[in-house]
């Protein structure tokens, strides 16, 4: 039985594959119980090359070759492409914590969950933890109430997902975008119906310059406004289509609040003038989505909600001194 499928895009990260693929043999589970699945996504360096010799005499690993298609797309693959009852995402410059897998899947297998969290860290080059973030919760019936009452994180990758349970509800990331993982979750939480939290430390994440949120690439900035803003408008129409009692509203209110205060902050890094700014504002305002009056669960993007947000002339005070 193959209780569990780890899913590792692979794309220009010849420095850090190795790391990434020694961390999944190091655990405490039998190579029979579980499967590594690379899939290449179109990798130009020497990544592929380095992938093969290190499965090479592992028989319960493989690699998936494809045109580039995003993180999302690579990940939607290798979940096509798994067997196993559940399913975890790792980056290739992240790695596992030895000997964790076989604890929190036996976990969800027991519980029959549909998703798991479970505690992560996040470190920088040099190996210095700058976050630990953990939650430990009794089992919840529906996903929104589980996220109303547990903070835990965004991320797809502090995760197990059921695999039918993806397969079942038609549940892919949506391809070459960012912010992926934030929509690819408000849709999993509003079909999920057993979810839990662990505090079970099981992975470290590494905090690279290159992250998008730390990237000074022009390009990539004004991607993230536009993609922010498509995930709002898909967001919204998930929201009238699907809220049905008041745990489901607050859900969505506060993932639109979130989406909403993260757009503006992402303007003002990119040094929008004002102008610009509450263009977009009354946009969103003559469109029913600006959402700024739900509480926000991030203690930064709450106090950004009230003080800019909600009081906007701000921003044109805080544009005289921040060139």
């Amino acid at each position: 039985m193959i209780k569990i499928s780890i899913i590792v895009p692979l794309y220009n990260v010849e420095q850090f594959i190795e790391k990434c693929v020694s961390s999944v043999y190091n655990q405490n589970l039998q190579h029979k119980e579980f499967e590594l699945i690379i899939v290449n996504d179109g990798s130009t360096d020497q990544s592929l090359s380095i992938a093969q010799d290190l499965i090479a005499n592992k028989p319960n690993a493989k690699i998936i070759s494809q045109q580039n298609k995003g993180l999302g797309g690579a990940r939607n693959t290798g979940v096509l492409n798994a067997n196993g009852e559940y399913l975890i995402f790792l980056d290739t410059d992240d790695w596992l914590l030895p000997n964790v897998l076989g604890h929190i899947v036996d976990l969800a297998i027991d519980e029959k969950l549909d998703i798991l969290e479970f505690a992560a860290q996040g470190v920088n080059t040099k190996g210095a933890i700058l976050y630990h973030v953990k939650n430990k919760s009794r089992i919840y019936l529906s996903g929104c109430e589980y996220y109303n009452a547990v903070r835990y994180m965004n991320s797809a990758c502090n995760k197990l997902y059921k695999r039918t349970f993806l397969t079942d509800n038609h549940l892919l990331f949506l391809e070459k975008i960012y912010i992926e993982d934030f929509e690819f979750n408000t849709r999993c939480l509003i079909n999920a119906t057993r979810v839990m939290a662990t505090d079970k430390l099981v992975a470290q994440f590494l905090q690279s310059e290159n992250s998008i949120t730390r990237n000074t690439d022009e390009a990539k900035k004004q991607k993230m406004i536009g993609d922010i803003l498509f995930v709002i408008k898909i967001t919204e129409k998930l929201y009238h289509k699907h809220v049905a009692n008041k745990v489901e509203h607050n859900f969505f209110l506060e993932r639109l609040s979130f989406l909403v205060a993260t757009l503006f902050y992402q303007l003002l890094k990119s040094k929008a003038t004002y102008k610009e700014m509450n263009t977009l504002r009354l946009q969103l305002i003559e469109d029913g989505a600006y959402y700024v009056e739900h509480k926000i669960f991030d203690d930064k993007k709450n106090l950004f909600r009230i003080l800019l947000l909600k009081n906007f002339w701000t921003f044109r005070i805080i544009k005289l001194f921040v060139k």
